[in-house]
């Protein structure tokens, strides 16, 4: 049984990564990107780009995609070039951007989010609360004074209230929790505690706070409070061997030291991994003292029942200067401490996706509800510190969030009986419209959805649509983007106005009707068995077409294998020919016994023995337990409509073949067409009927093709597979048009959030030029991710030369592929 349906929701923080250029206002730009982090909670996990020339270095773009940040801020002197990149690059992500000039100094650079996001001063209550024998209670957080002017050591690694917050002072909001320790200038006004604050400590350099970090953990910064409960990723590289140090100034110093701190994990074990120092400081006996201690009391990294180990690491300084600097730090530290070159912006970068691993959080606040009556009201989860803030000042439950929902889907499409589907979409922004209205939402990179809230938003409305309405939004309706959004400019109308379920896709429909799902249809069809008898019921005998070639090449005198009409008149003698000898084209029989059957099927499973040796002993047993296998299959067939049951005969009079249904049997039933009665024989074995409709699809509309396309689909999905039938486009309304279609397409799916579509044929060489171009073309239009071609049957190196004319007509990134079916001819031992 598969599970019940539910949605499962999940807290976690917004998510944000900045793609920036260096230059002259770079270092402003810098401090407000690290101060608008360090005051978001989970804002130290954020990643800077560094970007040159409107390129983003590969091992960033891999790292950016795997991150999946909710909105990316563009501050570089090319913001335009960035947006198709990073549409192509990302999922469903806000790009935002902020106009640079070459040579001009940005007096006042702003990073700030539309919505403000939670604060990392949220986790306040619940460390005061949560303090004891393991946590130190806190009693001081890191301040400053207006007026005071840093070097980079506190702007880069901890954070100041007063350059992170809006608002400046803050102390009162904070008085039931933390005092402020204020970096105040050498000579400050003598007013400047006019706002009354009380129990305030003052310091005047920033490496006085060094000692107070490892003295009893009491200082509170915002370096720590927006790293923790943020770790989304563990990411595999040399670097987490050891704390990492960098020394220097330079724009890539700044950008490879913050970045570092991503390859770790947040600070829930150890506070601090990564530091940045001024080039200035190592020519600093006391400051240097002061780092040394801090290494040595807050370092626990790549011990290994040895000392913690140091790495020191620099653009801007020589490795003689490093060395003279880490010299000063192996004593006092009691550390390892080795020196390293950084040579490029990417060696802190993983060296891959598969550096890369997703860690589902365990630590932040979910729900879960069952899938009901649309639309479901799902109850939004906070962060585990918001319900600490309850009473407290509203600035520390200020701010958005993100529930990211994993909804199941009713119409499961699983082929397994114990998972069920997941609605897994691809980067389509108009598909979230049909899910969720109201607040600012997007579809993550896994293909879940995002949504943004807040403290008052107690409940979201979700709604679980039909397929089709998925598909009718993928395929004709345009995405949408908010004003600040850069995207707005990919955004195009669409191509097609209005689609729906072809012909051939509505006896699509009722084949899977018939047979229950796409499974069940899968599991009868791709049976050599049954499909062989459908065949053979269904369509005339293939055994005639050598027949109708040789006398076609005699009529048209195309006996050397080239049949060439040039005019009306030859198309006419054609129709002529084939008119005359569809006289002699064999009749398809719809109608079988159970003793033919259950020959057949013990042909097969002598056939089958045959093939497979290894069971050889066990023949007597198989063939014994045959009957019993063909009367359970015929049963359930016969429930599903596929066989109908009855009594065939053929009237003596008028040689008209009679079918009653067993609902009607009478001992004496009259012939339709010349009324000449019938008397039911005394030794009567009912005869099995396939369903007309079914020989229907399988003689005229190719479905046994687009059945085994879907099913080689749906067994590459990992966690969601959702078709729609074969589908006419319209680029204009049917009524507008003659009711014509534009284009067909014979596949039409998602795969684990991938936008297929494709052309079904029986045989590779039916797969004409013409159904290459409209399927490119249809593509391209579409954007859809991947085209492919599929065939019953046919030679691969034909089928790669298809599918290469493919490649040449796709533009984007939709990739091409192909698929021959690997049912084969082989005699099956299973019904």
């Amino acid at each position: 049984m598969k599970p019940s349906p539910k949605i499962h929701a999940i807290s976690r923080p917004v998510r944000v990564a900045y793609l920036i250029e260096d230059g002259l206002d770079a270092p402003r730009w810098l401090n407000s990107i690290f101060a608008s982090c360090l005051g978001r909670h989970g804002g130290r996990q954020s990643l800077v780009v560094p970007v040159e020339n409107a390129l983003i270095p590969q091992r960033y773009a891999n790292w950016l995609r795997v991150l999946d940040p909710d909105v990316v801020f563009a501050l570089t002197y090319d913001n335009a070039a960035l947006v198709q990149p990073l549409a192509d690059l990302l999922a469903d992500t806000v790009i935002l951007g902020r106009e640079r000039k070459r040579d001009t100094l940005e007096e006042h650079p702003s990073v700030g989010l539309e919505e403000p996001a939670l604060t990392a001063l949220s986790w306040l209550p619940f460390l005061k609360i949560s303090s004891g024998a393991i946590r130190a209670r806190p009693e001081l957080i890191l301040d400053s004074y207006p007026l005071w002017r840093d070097d980079g050591f506190v702007t880069d690694n901890f954070g100041s209230l007063s350059s992170s917050l809006e608002q400046f002072p803050v102390h009162r909001e904070l008085a039931d929790y933390v005092r402020p320790l204020m970096l105040t200038p050498p000579d400050p006004p003598a007013n400047r505690w006019h706002f009354g604050n009380a129990g305030h400590e003052e310091i005047n350099s920033a490496y006085e706070i060094l000692p107070r970090l490892h003295h009893n953990n009491s200082l509170l910064t915002l370096g720590y409070l927006s790293n923790l409960y943020a770790q989304r990723h563990r990411v595999e590289h040399p670097w987490r061997d050891s704390f990492c140090l960098v020394v220097g100034d330079s724009f890539l110093d700044r950008v490879t030291c913050w970045n570092s701190a991503l390859l770790y994990d947040d600070a829930q074990h150890q506070t601090y991994k990564t530091l940045r120092v001024p080039a200035a400081t190592r020519l600093e006996p006391d400051n240097t003292k002061c780092i040394a201690e801090f290494l040595r009391n807050c370092n626990w990294l790549g011990q290994n029942n040895s000392s913690s180990r140091v790495s020191v690491r620099s653009h801007s300084l020589n490795k003689e200067e490093l060395e003279a600097f880490a010299e000063q730090l192996r004593g006092p530290s009691m550390s390892i401490v080795n020196v390293a070159r950084i040579d490029t912006a990417e060696d802190c970068c993983p060296a891959g996706d598969k550096s890369i691993h997703f860690v589902r959080p365990t630590d932040n606040a979910s729900s879960e509800v069952a899938i009901g009556e649309s639309p479901v009201a799902v109850s939004v989860p906070s962060p585990i510190q918001v319900k600490y803030c309850t009473g407290a000042h509203p600035i520390m439950s200020r701010g958005s969030w993100y529930v990211d929902l994993q909804i199941d889907r009713l119409n499961d499409n699983s082929r397994f009986d114990n998972v069920r589907d997941v609605w897994t979409l691809p980067k389509r922004p108009q598909l979230l419209r049909v899910f969720h209205k109201k607040r600012p939402t997007r579809i993550l990179r896994t293909g879940d959805i995002g949504i943004e809230v807040h403290k008052d938003i107690q409940a979201l409305e979700v709604s679980q649509p039909e397929d089709q309405e998925v598909f009718y939004s993928l395929l004709n309706d345009a995405a949408q983007y908010a004003y600040r959004d850069m995207r707005k400019v990919l955004a195009t109308n669409v191509a097609y106005k209005f689609s729906k379920p072809s012909d051939k896709g509505r006896y699509l429909q009722g084949v899977l009707g018939m047979f229950g799902s796409l499974s069940d249809a899968e599991a009868v069809l791709g049976g050599h068995f049954w499909r062989t008898q459908f065949e053979t019921m269904a369509t005339p005998a293939t055994e005639q077409y050598p027949v109708v070639i040789t006398k076609l090449q005699r009529r048209l005198k195309a006996k050397s294998g080239t049949l060439v009409i040039e005019d009306g008149a030859g198309w006419q003698n054609l129709a002529e020919r084939v008119i005359q000898m569809s006289s002699d084209l064999r009749v398809p029989r719809l109608t079988t016994q159970y003793t033919r059957l259950l020959e057949a099927w013990k042909k097969e499973l002598t056939a089958a023995i045959e093939v497979n040796t290894h069971i050889k002993d066990q023949s007597d047993a198989i063939l014994a337990d045959a009957p019993e296998g063909i009367k359970s299959s015929l049963g359930y067939l016969c429930e599903r409509g596929v066989f109908y049951r009855g009594h065939e005969w053929v009237c003596r009079h008028c040689s008209h073949r009679n079918w009653v249904s067993v609902d009607a049997l009478k001992n004496v039933m009259p012939c339709e067409i010349c009324q000449q009665e019938h008397h039911l024989p005394v030794d009567l074995t009912l005869d099995f009927r396939l369903n007309e409709f079914l020989a229907t699809c399988l003689r005229e509309h190719d479905t046994l093709s687009v059945i085994w396309a879907l099913s080689a689909l749906r067994r590459e999905a990992k966690k969601s597979f959702i078709f729609a039938p074969q589908t006419a486009l319209f680029r204009d309304y049917p009524e507008n048009q003659g009711m014509k279609a534009d284009r067909e397409l014979d596949v039409v799916c998602i795969v684990d959030g991938k936008f297929f579509i494709g052309e079904a044929k029986p045989r590779v060489d039916q797969i004409a030029k013409s159904d290459i171009e409209d399927l490119a073309a249809t593509a391209n239009e579409l954007k859809a991710d991947v085209a492919i071609l599929t065939a019953l049957s046919g030679e691969a190196r034909q089928m790669e030369g298809k599918v290469a004319q493919l490649r040449e007509l796709l533009s984007g990134q939709t990739l091409a592929r192909s698929l021959i079916s690997e049912w084969n001819e082989e005699p099956s031992l299973y019904l």
